[in-house]
């Protein structure tokens, strides 16, 4: 790790304050050096120039001494706003608005805005402004789900923000309305009593070359690589699209700039299009680097272990994780939050703070915080004695999520699961703000966090009393899920909102085998071992065994799985994801039962799959992501498996659903291969192929398989930058990362969000500049998949 990164770390008391904003590489700081060749004013103080602005919502509207625009609030309504629901759940206090009808303009000649904003938000951490566009032409914005068209921006508090967001992807050519407002977020404890914003200039500009948003080709003169870089001993590639009079490239060493590799870039033709390949998979020297091809230089990558590549990664991971913690003061961020939201159960109650907060919203999920829990327990004991400092850290922060845990539980099968929040609260029991958990005795959440709890309690070594303790509760939530099971079957559904609520029937008998697995293992009851075996075995009646075949080349397509034995829908993932879970249940039954007599049946179930990996990643190259899957014709009318899956729809559902799988890859009449997976309101993939790619760690452990590790290496590549648009998905990581969708919170080094998503029915990746939920939304669960696919690098390949 470089020296100026432990300086930082050292500096918040290793991670006990936030690391600070990284700026150097962020796209918002490249964008002030762009050549602006043209200009029009919406909007200006000095020069009178003003829209016809309406004002809307909370607050007021006035024209300051200056000439600006000042939109003055109080932090706090009595009253949520109109058509919340009546008990605060997933509301704010409503917004400020103001909104300019447009004559049908055509911007088609401008591709970036830029406003400059003051805002005056006493004590408030993150004071937060959106931007939205109505137009009428070819393309309506917004979209039916209102994500398009829709953008929002950290400010800086006290101080003129210079907002630049490029337009370029925005259909614009005949706009209608342009409006701007900001949310009424709650009270923290250090905010005032009102708050204002003031705006003084609003324009459009035109740049030369502005980013690309959509599709597989990246920008011209554009080398697309992975910013952190590469280990050692995997395939080290990367690749540009525009043609070349030249095809000598070569590798820098950074301290010396001296030549240290030269290769020829070749021509390869893909699915995606069409590419000049440098392959520099022999240079396996540990360093820094640099590349050259033509008039085209790379930044700065590193070739080492894992250790070496991924480490700073870990620890802006471990810092987001931190941030985001609820209950707990964050220096910068918020004071002790959200006590005041109560779970109440048999005429007891407690306070559901803690954990990390899910999301942007501030949003509560048990699970998510139990899966990132796990993950910090995966990262620090893959560690090396000599990474003692960052071990002892993870597993600090692993304490405070099993705290959560273990208070969210009632100890008679019923738990406190999760709470929708958006905003802050005074903490004040018993004010019109609180907000009520949700309480749950539900067969999934005791299956899933049984197994987290034996998990983790395999890994404790210097807390008898802890570790017995989860012994305990980790087998009680088991008897208590299986006699859940025993009632309800797998149907026992929890509320829209949840986190599981999109789980299938395999993916149950997928959690339900491997968390009998993890108990066995601390208890050596064979009756554990027996059930472990017996949901496998009803898990594996949904896995694809025969083969779907391909029509072009008679290619065999096996070992994915479906949601049931009735194999009438595939298991498809399209926000939430947990692919992973079926390879969990495969290796803890191999672990804990090593003689059982399927042991042959498990483990051709991790081939096939592992298989099936290998042959779908084909289609993306030479991009290293893994596909969302295969899906039929036919799915969406499976009606009540379809409303499971895709949430927040109408019946137009089903025809986009129609459209999207025109947009797949045919591998027969009935089977189209998509990239990206068939959604609607709710979209991002990064869980969904971080999820995969921790499937196919597990398999290329289980199987000893280096292809598969590497395929599980290239899910952590292509979100730090080895994507069409060359920027890292990892705030302060890599670079070229951009400003995400972290309304309460604000920007947090090591921050990644929901995902890409598409445009529309297309199956190509979308990434405008635009932040709004969901696929901009920063995600805590996403740091505890990533770590979760580098501690199996780690154990692998990691050591030197």
């Amino acid at each position: 790790m470089k020296p100026s990164m432990k300086r930082k770390i050292t500096q918040t008391g290793i991670i006990h304050r936030p690391l600070p904003i990284e700026t150097e590489y962020s796209l918002e700081t490249l964008a002030k050096k762009k050549q602006i060749l043209s200009s029009r004013k919406l909007f200006s103080s000095k020069q009178k120039v003003c829209l016809d602005f309406e004002h809307q919502g909370v607050g007021d509207f006035t024209i300051s001494d200056q000439g600006e625009i000042k939109l003055p609030s109080p932090v706090v309504m009595p009253h949520w706003p109109a058509g919340a629901p009546d008990d605060g759940d997933y509301t704010n206090f409503g917004n400020v608005l103001i909104s300019a009808a447009l004559e049908n303009e055509d911007w088609s000649d401008f591709n970036r805005m830029r406003i400059q904003v003051f805002p005056d938000f006493p004590g408030v951490t993150n004071p937060y402004l959106m931007i939205s566009f109505k137009n009428e032409g070819t393309v309506k914005v917004p979209d039916i789900y209102g994500r398009e068209g829709v953008h929002g921006v950290n400010l800086i508090n006290h101080e003129w923000n210079d907002v630049i967001f490029e337009i370029e992807g925005l259909p614009r050519d005949r706009m209608t309305e342009i409006s701007i407002s900001y949310y009424l977020n709650g009270p923290e404890r250090l905010t005032a009593g009102t708050m204002e914003l003031y705006i003084n200039e609003i324009k459009l500009e035109q740049i030369i070359e502005p980013e690309v948003s959509k599709g597989w080709v990246p920008q011209d003169n554009t080398l697309i690589y992975s910013h952190n870089g590469y280990s050692k001993d995997m395939p080290k590639v990367a690749f540009c699209a525009n043609q070349l009079d030249t095809s000598t490239f070569t590798i820098h060493e950074k301290q010396t700039n001296n030549v240290v590799f030269t290769g020829k870039s070749y021509q390869n033709k893909t699915e995606t299009g069409n590419f000049f390949i440098l392959d520099f998979s022999e240079l396996q020297i540990i360093g820094e680097y640099y590349l050259k091809l033509a008039d085209m230089q790379s930044e700065i990558f590193q070739i080492g272990t894992s250790e070496v590549v991924w480490e700073s990664s870990i620890w802006k991971s471990l810092n987001f994780i931190f941030c985001e913690r609820c209950g707990c003061p964050i220096y910068g961020k918020h004071t002790t939050c959200h006590a005041d939201i109560i779970a109440e159960h048999d005429e007891k109650q407690l306070s559901f703070n803690g954990g990390w907060h899910d999301a942007g919203d501030v949003s509560q999920q048990l699970v998510q915080t139990a899966e990132v829990t796990m993950a910090l327990y995966e990262m620090a004991t893959s560690l090396s004695e000599k990474d003692e400092m960052l071990k002892m850290r993870l597993l600090e922060e692993g304490e405070w999520g099993l705290d959560f845990i273990l208070k969210t539980r009632f100890g008679d099968g019923f738990r406190a699961t999760s709470a929708g929040m958006t905003r802050w609260t005074d903490g004040l029991v018993g004010g019109m703000d609180d907000a009520i958990a949700r309480v749950h005795n539900h067969a999934y959440e005791n299956f899933y966090c049984a197994g987290i709890e034996a998990y983790i309690g395999s890994k404790i070594t210097d807390n008898l009393t802890m570790k017995n303790h989860l012994l305990r509760i980790a087998e009680e939530d088991l008897l208590f899920a299986i006699e859940e099971l025993e009632k309800h079957g797998t149907g026992q559904k929890p509320i829209f909102w949840e986190h599981t609520y999109q789980t299938s029937e395999s993916l149950y008998y997928a959690t339900a085998s491997w968390a009998a697995s993890m108990v066995y293992e601390l208890t050596n009851k064979e009756k554990y071992a027996e059930k472990a075996a017996n949901w496998l075995d009803l898990m594996l009646e949904a896995q694809e065994k025969t083969g779907i075949k391909d029509n072009k080349t008679d290619e065999l397509y096996k070992g994915f799985f479906y949601r049931d034995k009735s194999r009438n829908v595939i298991q498809h993932f399209n926000h939430q994801a947990r692919e992973h879970l079926y390879l969990m249940a495969l290796e803890a039954a191999l672990n804990s039962q090593p003689e059982h007599t399927e042991k042959q049946t498990w483990l051709q179930s991790v081939e096939i799959y592992g298989d099936y990996l290998k042959k779908v990643t084909r289609f993306t190259k030479p991009y290293p992501l893994i596909p969302a899957g295969l899906y039929k014709k036919d799915e969406y009318l499976d009606e009540a498996s379809f409303h499971l899956q895709h949430l927040l729809i109408d019946e137009r559902a089903i025809e986009e659903y129609q459209l999207q799988f025109e947009q797949g890859i045919k591998i027969n009449e009935e089977i189209a291969l998509r990239k990206f997976p068939i959604w609607f309101s709710f979209r991002g993939n990064n869980a969904i192929l971080l999820s995969a790619g921790k499937a196919a760690s597990i398999a290329g452990k289980v199987l000893k398989d280096k292809e598969l590790l590497n395929i599980a290496e290239g899910q952590l590549q292509w979100v730090i930058g080895m994507n069409p648009f060359g920027q890292s998905m990892m705030h302060g990581e890599g670079y070229r990362y951009a400003q995400q969708y972290s309304v309460l919170n604000g920007e947090i080094t090591g921050e990644i969000p929901v995902g890409m998503e598409t445009f529309r029915n297309e199956d190509a990746p979308y990434w405008p500049e635009f932040n709004n939920a969901t696929y901009k939304e920063v995600w805590v669960g996403n740091a505890g998949k990533w770590m979760s696919i580098v501690a199996d690098l780690y154990k692998i390949t990691g050591k030197s």
